[in-house]
């Protein structure tokens, strides 16, 4: 009968048992938890149009302080030698100068890396439109070996161990660092990352007042269409992928592009995500705002100056690259710009130079 007891009872002990494992766990502290909220109108101009807003992470001040805070921090990497902000620095519109990003130990990506602004209205992030959410989109360079090769599992034991983050993140979301608010701060901080501040701004809705007469031919010149025949071309029908108050395609179904670098593709692109031949060396538009700090150009970086690429679209197109844009073949014709024009939509592009964001505190490094 004692035997019978005791094989009665070992449910009833074992239950016990992990009942009391479970409340020796650190538990999520939220009864002080009482985040502020901050007012999508007060960060996102009325001009752009208001983004979309994930429903379940509004933006609070200690959110984005958080996620501003990861974004310096190189404790993100294996070594904690290198940031986010490593690669996309303030200084450059939060683009890298270099013409391929550089990673732990001095590892070379394959790609440059994108500046980084006006994300919120973003469908499509990395040059090959892989990915659909910034919160998905930080996992990427924290893993990645030539980049921050850092293990998300010892990251967040990373996180655990620093004071700054216990603070932090109970103040942001009311519980102890973990990845998942992590995502969710840094998609606060990036989306807030804005450029609004320029001369091309004060156009909109069609002021053409605020140009010069060389901005303003160079604004004609890049709205304008050309025809098969006349040349030089009296449009160069930029604004197809360049257009808009972001001065890119936001829709990736016209957004994403062959623009005929290469007749052999050393990069196949979106169509490497895609495993379609249809969308073999496509890679995404990027904003033609703030060219001024964004080199170099393209997805390897391979040209240095607005001139260089000018000259690309004007005069050294691959018209047997793979899916070359037919905004782009114009009866197999160059546009053939003269040197006037050229210089025309060089002045029309630097109107979209936003200083300002250079030396925005809200964006700047909090460590300093």
């Amino acid at each position: 009968m004692r035997k019978q007891h005791y094989i009665l009872l070992l449910p009833v002990l074992l239950a016990f048992g992990v009942y009391s494992c479970k409340r020796e766990a650190p538990l999520p502290v939220k009864s002080s938890f009482l985040a502020t909220p901050v007012k999508p109108s007060d960060v996102f101009p009325a001009s752009f149009g208001m983004p979309l807003i994930p429903k379940d992470n509004p933006l609070t001040e200690e959110g984005i302080y958080l996620g501003r805070m990861l974004f310096y921090d190189p404790v993100l990497s294996l070594d904690s030698s290198i940031s986010c902000a490593s690669c996309h620095r303030q200084e450059f519109a939060f683009g890298d100068p270099k013409t391929l990003s550089k990673g732990v130990f001095g590892l070379q990506g394959t790609r440059n890396a994108p500046p980084l602004y006006n994300l919120a209205w973003q469908r499509t992030f990395f040059w090959d439109a892989r990915q659909r959410r910034l919160r998905d989109l930080v996992f990427e360079p924290i893993q990645d070996h030539r980049e921050m090769a850092m293990n998300v599992i010892r990251l967040e034991e990373k996180l655990r161990k620093l004071d700054r983050y216990q603070i932090a993140f109970r103040k942001a979301f009311g519980e102890e660092p973990n990845l998942h608010h992590m995502s969710l701060a840094m998609e606060q901080f990036l989306m807030t990352i804005v450029s609004a501040n320029s001369k091309f701004d004060q156009f909109f809705p069609r002021n053409l007042n605020a140009f010069s007469p060389q901005e303003r031919d160079g604004f004609l010149l890049f709205n304008g269409t050309p025809d098969s025949t006349t040349r030089p071309a009296i449009g160069a029908d930029c604004f197809h992928c360049h257009g808009g108050v972001h001065a890119q395609a936001i829709d990736p179904s016209i957004g994403i592009v062959s623009n005929g670098l290469d007749d052999v593709l050393t990069d196949k692109g979106y169509g490497n995500i895609t495993g379609k031949a249809s969308d073999l060396g496509k890679f995404k538009s990027p904003s033609l705002r703030n060219l001024v700090y964004t080199a170099p150009y393209m997805h390897d970086g391979r040209f240095t100056t607005l001139e260089q690429v000018i000259d690309h679209y004007s005069d050294n197109l691959k018209f047997n690259a793979p899916n070359l844009s037919p905004q782009l073949n114009h009866g197999n014709l160059h546009l053939q710009l003269t040197a006037a024009q050229k210089s025309a939509l060089i002045a029309f592009l630097k109107t979209m130079t936003d200083s300002s964001l250079l030396t925005n505190k809200a964006y700047s490094n909090p460590f300093r």
